[in-house]
């Protein structure tokens, strides 16, 4: 009889399993362990005797590295270290962080990391300067930071822009035409054309700094999932706020994001090509975020891959840049009937 072979993109490793990983870490007593959060990554919350929460994450394989996972976790041990609120990973007895884990799929990394007690702060003027200060305390707290591992990608126009377009293009193609893709090319192209007028600031990044990521107790923030840190463009990692706020919290962006950055400016200076770019970083975004989900299709499925999300997307983009000739051009060849 013939068996069939099976693939498996990303397993869910059961709690018991999770739990014996977290002997390594010398929790005191019996520990109880739940799923808290299936996404790229998986996310335990495990309980000591004493009642302390712990995260315990478990990397997808083949997402990062052991080496490019390092960078992360050596990353917010340099902030710990600096009293900088984060949620911190935990060394082993052996004084390593990571437990190699051999799934159906391949090798995956786990890693235990301290709770962060609060909630999700809601947006508000107030928090919303509370949040720009905390990341303009986490890029001067890095600001000579030389990391010494490798992380394999940096957060610039190649990661942001190049390789999700390349992503987007064909399924933009494929549900909108030819015309659609021409926009998003021209977009591409002027976008990093202008970044590269710019002298920009370029350090350690969260990546993913907007208020899903971070708990907020007694006005204090704490930060966690650096999942997407690297060294990139500062100002990518303040627009990821501002793109929140665009598409989560329109009726607040502008009070919100004049908050954000008065916080920010009371922690650290702002060069004027940094403040200039931060627009053509909410673009970046845009499609970094679009070339993410569509490649990871056992994460966010492809029910939402269709005509209207799409159209959306290329208009989003075709917003974000209204004065550019080119695409004015496009826009009068199609009301003219052209392709």
């Amino acid at each position: 009889m013939h068996v069939l072979h099976i693939n498996v993109r990303h397993s869910l490793i059961d709690t018991e399993t999770i739990k014996q990983l977290a002997v390594d870490y010398g929790l005191p007593g019996d520990v109880q362990c739940e799923i808290l959060a299936r996404g790229l990554n998986d996310t335990y919350l495990i309980t000591d005797q004493h009642d302390t929460k712990y995260i315990y994450k478990l990397y997808r394989s083949g997402w990062r590295d052991r080496e490019a996972i390092l960078f992360e976790l050596e990353a917010i041990h340099h902030l710990y270290k600096q009293s900088f609120r984060a949620s911190y990973p935990f060394e082993k007895g052996n004084g390593d962080y990571l437990t190699e884990v051999m799934a159906p799929e391949g090798k995956r990394y786990g890693a235990l990391f301290s709770y962060t007690v609060g909630e999700r702060p809601q947006m508000t003027p107030a928090n919303s300067e509370v949040i720009g200060a905390t990341l303009g305390r986490l890029h001067e707290l890095t600001a000579d930071y030389a990391p010494e591992r490798g992380r394999g990608f940096e957060l610039d126009t190649q990661t942001l822009i190049d390789e999700p377009a390349a992503i987007i293009s064909p399924v933009i193609e494929r549900y909108l035409g030819g015309t659609a893709v021409k926009i998003l090319h021209i977009v591409v192209e002027n976008t990093k054309a202008d970044l590269a007028e710019f002298d920009l600031d370029k350090g350690f990044c969260h990546g993913d700094f907007h208020n899903h990521n971070m708990h907020i107790q007694d006005d204090i923030i704490e930060v966690f999932d650096f999942d997407n840190c690297a060294i990139g463009y500062r100002a990518y990692d303040m627009a990821v706020s501002w793109w929140n706020l665009k598409n989560n919290y329109r009726n607040l962006e502008t009070e919100c994001w004049d908050a954000f950055l008065k916080g920010y400016l009371i922690e650290r200076d702002l060069a004027t090509d940094d403040v200039r770019s931060l627009p053509l970083f909410i673009t970046a975004r845009r499609i970094w975020l679009m070339g993410t989900m569509i490649a990871h299709d056992d994460v966010w499925g492809t029910n939402w891959i269709n005509e209207q999300t799409l159209k959306l997307f290329i208009g989003q983009l075709r917003t974000d840049r209204p004065g550019d000739e080119d695409l004015q051009k496009l826009d009068e060849n199609v009301l003219n009937g052209g392709e």
